[in-house]
């Protein structure tokens, strides 16, 4: 009989000091640590859309009246909407519970105990997390001084036998697009790329018309941004149909729930109100670029997304974290050796920015304390 002292002995060696990804905490939390009222909390830590969802989701999962039948497990309503949205093929489509699914299944499909895995630091840190969890080997390659990848670094690591190479495109935290001539070079190594476009609304550049071409192309989106459902967890990927077939073999059967598919076809239906949010959340976006650049004391990065990236002086990104958080307002920090001095902000409405600003100036003319 084990005790739980013993009960690692069990556990697959590579997990049992696995490091769990740094997700963000829910308002009410926040709210807490900041002893305000939940209603106060300026949550700009998540690349969340603080429009939120369109109207139609409400009505769409108020009046469905079969929740205790289980959704359809291979996602034939989902896969037509989501093929005609992005104009493909049903074959071509996977949906997951958001992109995040999509990325562990991928590496499970492709990837096995040694494996080599690329990605582009600083990048988004789920590609870390489920190398990880299946056992691959990680190799990091450097972005340049503007973020861009590093395409030869790639190559040459990707020659010495790597499975999968992960591009996000606008990338997470840095908002900066891979162009279409590297993903096309990348693609001639013969490893399975992954390009990650979870913000393709808010850039409206893309590969996926690559993909009829290339059977080793994957391309990620996910409804969580543009599309106000990241409470709901609803992605999808568009892949070479023999890649999507296996995915849908391996994945969970019902690994969607019929509320995150009611929600999607709902906000498939009302797609140009939620597009038009989009434009004006790109609008805030470039006002808020405009406000942060005056500012002598704050850096920040172009960005094709909903969120800019910002370097702060030396020594002072923890330290203006933690200023406004204590007013109420929460951006993203990484406590990275690549990012110790940059925040992560969202484009929020114009009072949420307008708020940002504001807190920004004080903590800084004060020193950050």
């Amino acid at each position: 009989m084990l005790s739980s002292a013993d009960i690692h002995t069990l556990m697959l060696p590579h997990l049992v000091h696995a490091e769990a990804y740094d997700a963000i905490d829910p308002p009410a939390v926040l709210a807490q640590e900041a002893g305000i009222p939940e209603e106060q909390v300026i949550k700009l830590d998540g690349n969340e859309n603080l429009y939120g969802p369109s109207p139609k989701v409400k009505e769409a999962l108020a009046s469905y009246k079969s929740y205790h039948i289980y959704p359809d497990p291979q996602q034939r309503k989902v896969r037509q909407a989501l093929a005609e949205y992005a104009g493909t093929t049903p074959d071509r489509i996977v949906a997951g519970v958001g992109s995040d699914e999509l990325i562990d299944l991928l590496l499970r499909l492709f990837v096995g105990a040694g494996d080599t895995v690329i990605q582009c630091v600083p990048t988004f840190a789920m590609y870390a997390t489920f190398t990880h969890l299946v056992g691959g080997k990680l190799v990091s390659i450097p972005r340049d001084e503007t973020f861009d990848v590093d395409v030869e670094a790639v190559c040459r690591a990707a020659r010495e036998g790597a499975k999968v190479i992960f591009l996000t495109s606008p990338n997470n935290p840095t908002g900066n697009l891979v162009s279409e001539l590297a993903v096309r070079r990348l693609l001639e190594l013969g490893a399975m790329i992954v390009v990650d476009e979870a913000y393709y609304e808010f850039a409206k550049q893309s590969v996926a018309h690559l993909s009829p071409q290339y059977a080793n192309l994957v391309v990620l989106r996910t409804f969580s941004k543009w599309a106000g459902l990241a409470g709901l967890r609803i992605g999808y990927g568009i892949m070479d149909p023999i890649v999507a077939e296996r995915l849908l073999v391996i994945k969970p059967p019902y690994n969607i729930t019929v509320a995150s598919e009611i929600a999607l076809l709902a906000s498939l239906m009302d797609k140009e109100m939620l597009l038009s949010r989009v434009g004006n959340l790109v609008q805030e976006r470039e006002w808020l670029m405009g406000e942060l650049r005056r500012m002598p004391q704050v850096t920040p990065f172009p960005s094709s997304a909903n969120f800019i990236l910002c370097r702060l002086p030396q020594g002072r990104g923890r330290r203006v974290y933690q200023g406004l958080a204590r007013r109420g307002i929460f951006v993203r920090y990484y406590d990275t050796a690549l990012l110790r001095d940059y925040l992560r902000v969202s484009v929020g409405l114009r009072h949420h920015n307008q708020a940002l600003v504001q807190a920004f100036q004080q903590i800084l003319s004060e020193g950050a304390t």
